[in-house]
């Protein structure tokens, strides 16, 4: 029995890593403790395929937040590129491509962002808040492309799903003014 225990440990630990852990430290918000969990995986090319995607797509967030945009970039490209087939990995994904959109967004590639901001909106996002802030996305990027009437219709479908997060209702009550002014 205890050889049992052994081999299923090592398998467990191999296999699925000390990442079940870490939703602890991101309910705290403790992004370090987490980072140092994810430090403490060795070989994450043997975790398997949907923990490897979670594993990379983590490693991307916290680089974000250190204004590590290469390496975020870099990370959540891994992430996408792994996928995860399982529906509830769905929104998750789709949340990574939302964030790609936003690291292309700050790069200044609109044409990249925008077709990674359809990509989340077409893979599902995983709640209101985050499709209204890929609605406010696709409606800055339909504005500097003077496509109005498409500005206008992201804009129509961001409020109304009644956002709640203080920046996006912020973000809608601004963008109201400009929308209203222009033509289409």
């Amino acid at each position: 029995i205890l050889y049992l225990i052994a081999v299923v440990s090592i398998f467990s630990h191999f296999f699925f890593g000390p990442l079940r852990l870490i939703q602890e430290y991101m309910e705290k918000g403790d992004l370090e403790g987490a980072e140092t969990i994810l430090n403490q995986v060795q070989f994450p090319g043997l975790l398997f395929k949907p923990i490897r995607s979670v594993y990379y797509t983590l490693k991307g967030n916290i680089a974000m937040t250190k204004q590590d945009f290469e390496g975020a970039e870099k990370m959540m490209k891994k992430g996408i590129d792994l996928g995860s087939g399982s529906s509830l990995m769905q929104g998750a994904e789709g949340a990574s491509l939302l964030q790609m959109g936003m690291l292309a967004m700050q790069k200044n590639d609109l044409k990249q962002a925008e077709s990674y901001i359809r990509q989340a909106i077409r893979k599902g996002l995983p709640d209101k808040e985050n499709q209204a802030a890929a609605f406010l996305q696709m409606c800055s990027i339909m504005m500097n492309k003077r496509e109005f009437r498409a500005a206008k219709d992201f804009f129509r479908k961001a409020k109304a799903l009644k956002p709640t997060t203080p920046q996006i209702a912020d973000q809608i009550k601004q963008m109201e003014k400009y929308i209203n002014r222009i033509p289409g």
